[in-house]
Order: structure tokens, then C-alpha cells, then sequence
């Protein structure tokens, strides 16, 4: 096997992404990049994004960091049959095969948006919701790569984490 082909198998692991990615010891880290993320695209997105989600900040200025932690959860579930499909498929890598999926992982994406958006007491925030919605599979699948590439990472993290432990 390749010294590349080697590294972008590293991150097949044992397990489910819940147990790597969801522990208690690279969830923190794991939420941090992510809202980092999330972040990144609404100011790519132009004026109009920027400026809701400002004020949004206003007056719930930990929106951004506390929605993706309280979602991480459902996201991760949703991703789930990607992660032990890939297992089994040993492709270039999580990432990789995520973005040759791109449409598919929005589609899981959404599906944890939606089931949210159909809580949401706020006929004003639940209607806005609805506005965007129809946009919002293009703009998730744009997102893929950098999530995909940001869960790899996160993954190889773990794993390296793991086999520091195993061999103390």
C-alpha cells in the first residue's frame, strides 16, 4: 500500500462517528470547528446573511455555537450509514467520499434542520425558515467539502488520540 493511500485510509475506524466524534473528549473541539464553519458560510453568503445573523447575535450572542452543539447529536446520527458505507467501501477517504455524496449528506443535513424548524413555536422564525428553505439544498452542498473535510480531521484526531492511549 502507498504512503498516500495509507494516510487517507487512516481515518477507517472502528466504531461509529458518535463514539469518536461525540465523546466527551472531542466534542468541545470538534463543535468549535464546526461553528467556525457555520460561521465562515454566513459571511460568504453576503450583506443580507450577515446582517440577520448580527442581529440574531444581538440578542442571543451565543446562537451560532449553541445551535451546532445542540444539533451536533442528530447531525451525527444522520451521517452514520455514510460513515459504515465508507468502512466498507475504502475509498480515497471520509472526506472524499462524503463529497462524492455531496447531495445526499445536504439531504441528511436538512432532514436534522427541518425536524428542528418543525418545533420552532415562532410563526415569524418558522416562517422565515420556510422563505429560505428552498435555497438551502444548494447552499448545504456547497458546504460539504469543508464539513467533510472538518469531520476527517476530527476523525484522524481521535484515532491518533486512541492509539496514544493504547500504547501508554
Amino acid at each position: 500500500m502507498s504512503s498516500q493511500h495509507a494516510d487517507q485510509a487512516d481515518d477507517i475506524q472502528a466504531g461509529t462517528l458518535a463514539e469518536h466524534l461525540l465523546s466527551a473528549r472531542h466534542f468541545d473541539p470538534f463543535v468549535d470547528d464546526c461553528t467556525t464553519l457555520v460561521a465562515a458560510q454566513v459571511k460568504r453568503r453576503g450583506m443580507t446573511m450577515r446582517t440577520a445573523l448580527s442581529v440574531v447575535q444581538k440578542v442571543k450572542p451565543n446562537i451560532l455555537e449553541r445551535t451546532v452543539r445542540e444539533q451536533m447529536p442528530d447531525f451525527i446520527h444522520e451521517l452514520e450509514p455514510f460513515y459504515a458505507a465508507y468502512g466498507q467501501a475504502d475509498p480515497a477517504g471520509f472526506a472524499a467520499y462524503l463529497g462524492e455524496r455531496d447531495a445526499q449528506v445536504a439531504d441528511a443535513v436538512l432532514h436534522v434542520a427541518d425536524r428542528r424548524a418543525e418545533r420552532i413555536h415562532s410563526r415569524t422564525i418558522r416562517s422565515a425558515y420556510q422563505r429560505v428553505r428552498g435555497r438551502a439544498q444548494r447552499e448545504v452542498v456547497s458546504v460539504v467539502p469543508d464539513l467533510a473535510a472538518v469531520i476527517q480531521r476530527h476523525l484522524r484526531l481521535s484515532q491518533t488520540a486512541e492509539q496514544g492511549a493504547a500504547n501508554a
